[in-house]
């Protein structure tokens, strides 16, 4: 197995249950206007459109707008000279024919003309006094970049069920490589590629067959 197709598989594994299991972090964040505050976070999900911070030195909870962000970077327990950044970017989605953007915090995690990113949500549902009314869920989200465009949805995966799942990944796939890679397309199509869970087998697939650049980077 390639070093691509493992860090894809490992680190969408990795950074679910990372997000879920901690609540808060020692963090700094990195605002649009260059300043920088250093505190305690509370796990940045998915869509958040503001965080709950508290500054070093204080015992105040602010409420920060993701917005006034460029990018948060965690302290990583286990190695903490390699802080987990994740930031703040627009990204598109193919709900139907038609791309819609949100802005989304994503995590890095391949580097190349092409790039890869992951995001997490997690819902802790409804509970009431003896049962859970809404089952608590979680959702990884595998974003592709272009080069310079936009961050585009490739993949998503999540513990409930998704009518016509299959159908959508082709769709997303179809979306972002019909321009830049149409043979991948096809094959795809075809189930000449065999991705499973696992978009590293895409992103090694692009580099062999279509990549302008042989020149990539790993993260």
């Amino acid at each position: 197995m390639s070093k691509t197709i493992r860090i894809l598989s490992v680190l969408i594994l990795f950074f679910a249950i990372y997000a879920k299991a901690q609540k808060k972090y020692e963090a700094t964040l990195y605002f649009l206007d260059g300043s920088r505050k250093s505190g305690k976070l509370t796990e940045v999900m998915d869509r958040d459109s503001k965080l709950i911070f508290i500054e070093n030195g204080s015992k105040k909870r602010e409420k920060i707008k993701a917005k006034s962000l460029d990018k948060v970077e965690y302290i990583n327990p286990e190695n903490s000279d390699k802080p987990i950044t994740v930031e703040l970017r627009e990204c598109v989605f193919y709900t139907s024919k038609t791309p819609q953007t949100e802005y989304c915090w994503i995590k890095k995690i391949h580097n190349g003309e092409v790039s890869a990113y992951i995001t997490y949500g997690y819902d802790g549902g409804i509970r009431n006094a003896y049962h859970y009314t809404v089952t608590p869920s979680y959702l990884v989200n595998v974003f592709f970049q272009y080069k310079n465009e936009k961050p585009q949805l490739i993949y998503f995966h999540n513990s409930t069920w998704t009518p016509n799942k299959k159908k959508i990944i082709k769709r997303h796939v179809h979306n972002f490589f019909k321009d830049i890679c149409p043979k991948l397309v096809s094959d795809f199509e075809e189930d000449k590629i065999d991705m499973k869970t696992n978009t590293g087998v895409l992103m090694e697939y692009y580099e062999k067959n279509c990549n302008s650049n042989q020149n990539t980077s790993k993260i």
